[in-house]
């Protein structure tokens, strides 16, 4: 399967999930704090991972490992979700499935997550600034992750999503070094 095929399964799980809240009387917030814990013990262990997507073991025995580790802290409907995936050989979809939903949860939410990269690290009175700026501007709640990068040499540069809105002294000089090549 390619990967747009798996975006749409991976979706299609992520609508469902997004279901659990309202049918299955889950809130967004227990959803989303589950679906953090299984994406934190799963980054930090390789080989649980590979087991659960590993054809060659069964899906009983796959099961009986995910109640094993996520019975403490998993709803039992998370774990079920969980259980689904092996059944259908999909849990290899899993970190997809879990960008999906928190993005359909901030939709759903009007939250916009927005990296902000600067020169220089920026004060707590410039970053609220830029905060409330943006959220005027997109009218949406605004969370925002703040990283520098020296060679930026001043300005910021803006990402939400796939958009990028330079306007680093870095990024004009590049964009006048382009025009002059033409």
């Amino acid at each position: 399967m390619n990967k747009s095929e798996n975006q749409l399964i991976a979706a299609r799980y992520a609508k469902s999930l997004l279901e659990l809240n309202t049918e299955g009387g889950l809130d967004s917030a227990g959803v989303y704090r589950n679906l953090e814990n299984i994406k934190a013990i799963l980054k930090s262990s390789n080989e649980l991972c590979e087991a659960l997507c590993n054809p060659v073991i069964s899906a009983a025995d796959k099961e009986a490992v995910i109640d094993a580790v996520f019975e403490k802290d998993t709803d039992i409907l998370i774990r079920n979700f969980l259980k689904l995936l092996v059944k259908k050989n999909r849990f290899d979809l899993i970190f997809d499935i879990i960008k999906l939903y928190n993005n359909l949860l901030d939709k759903i939410n009007n939250i916009s997550k927005i990296e902000v990269i600067s020169a220089i690290e920026l004060d707590d009175n410039f970053r609220e600034k830029i905060k409330n700026r943006l959220s005027e501007i997109l009218k949406k709640e605004i969370i925002i992750n703040y990283n520098t990068d020296e060679s930026l040499i001043a300005g910021l540069v803006y990402k939400m999503g796939d958009d990028v809105f330079d306007t680093s002294l870095k990024g004009k000089m590049e964009k006048f070094k382009n025009a002059i090549l033409k």
